[in-house]
């Protein structure tokens, strides 16, 4: 696959290659994946909201946690959607787990919702970044934890589809960020390990993962 069509693939999977890029993207994001739910902790009771899980794998893994967690997923792209709920037809059916179409500028829940949010590999295509940060603020309890984890900017530029529309960061960049939007940052880790990018290449990978709370709402926030 071209790099360009790539890039717009990872962005929003779309038409006859979404299933084929949600899988690759599964298999190179699993450990990942594993480590940011692992360090979300998901408890009994919990809402968690995963933002961009694509068809949502690692779903029934957030989900076995703990009794009576309560999942939702939310994508941008109709097809991850539509096959999310196909694959965890199950959670859906059992009351588990539901998934929405959207964007995380604009999100449909109302405020004070989710214990939990986690998102793995979004912030690059977020246009403006502080509006989709003061939603997650939003619909989170007071003191809820967020997960966010991307690729270190030190490995992304070197790979060949980021020139199309990805806005990189390091660890500091995305930390300035969080703060100004109302988040408390509790820890920052470095997960390393070697494998395949997206487009199939050997890599050595450098990426962030940032745990952080939403503070309380004061009138002038």
């Amino acid at each position: 696959m071209e790099s360009h069509i790539l890039a717009s693939q990872l962005r929003c999977p779309a038409g006859a290659e979404a299933t084929t890029v949600a899988q690759k993207m599964n298999e190179t994001n699993g450990s990942l994946n594993r480590k940011c739910i692992e360090l979300l902790r998901p408890t009994a009771f919990d809402s968690v909201l995963e933002i961009g899980p694509g068809n949502a794998a690692f779903a029934g893994e957030i989900i076995s946690r703990a009794d009576n967690i309560l999942y939702t997923g939310l994508d941008w792209s109709l097809e991850m959607v539509a096959e999310a709920a196909q694959l965890n037809q199950h959670l859906v059916t059992q009351g588990s787990a539901q998934f929405h179409h959207g964007s995380s500028d604009r999100i449909v829940f109302d405020a004070g919702v989710f214990d939990k949010v986690l998102t793995v590999h979004t912030l690059y295509f977020w246009e403006q970044p502080a509006d989709h940060l003061a939603e997650i603020r939003r619909v989170m309890k007071p003191k809820g934890l967020f997960c966010l984890a991307f690729g270190d900017r030190s490995f992304m530029k070197d790979l060949p589809f980021t020139p199309y529309g990805f806005r990189l960061y390091d660890a500091t960049d995305a930390c300035a960020l969080l703060q100004s939007a109302g988040f408390d940052i509790l820890d920052v880790y470095q997960h390393l390990e070697s494998g395949l990018s997206n487009a199939g290449d050997p890599v050595e990978k450098l990426v962030n993962i940032i745990v952080c709370q939403a503070l309380p709402k004061t009138p002038q926030s």
